[in-house]
C-alpha cells in the first residue's frame, strides 16, 4: 500500500446518496469515497467480503485523479465485484 495513501478501517452507510461512505487519507487530506449501485445490507455485505479490492480500486482512480465535481471519488457495487 502505498504510505501516502491511507484507507481507513470501516465504512458508513449514507441513505441521502444510497452509498457507502469510505474515508480516506492521502498525503495528509481527507477524501471520501461513496460505493454505490446496490441496496444497504448488499453494500455492506460487498465491503466485509472486497475490502481490500476496494482498497486497491481506491488507490488506482486516486492516482488517476478520478474526483467529481465535488471532489468524491465513486465507485459501484458492479465495478468492485468485476474487480
Amino acid at each position: 500500500m502505498n504510505q501516502a495513501i491511507q484507507v481507513l478501517d470501516g465504512c458508513t452507510y449514507i441513505g441521502s446518496k444510497n452509498a457507502l461512505k469510505v474515508d480516506i487519507m492521502a498525503s495528509g487530506q481527507m477524501l471520501v469515497c461513496y460505493i454505490g449501485g446496490s441496496d444497504k445490507e448488499s453494500l455492506i455485505k460487498l465491503y466485509n467480503t472486497k475490502q481490500f479490492e476496494i482498497e486497491e480500486i481506491i488507490e488506482k482512480n486516486l492516482k488517476q485523479d478520478k474526483f467529481n465535481s465535488d471532489g468524491e471519488l465513486w465507485l459501484t457495487a458492479a465495478a468492485v465485484y468485476a474487480y
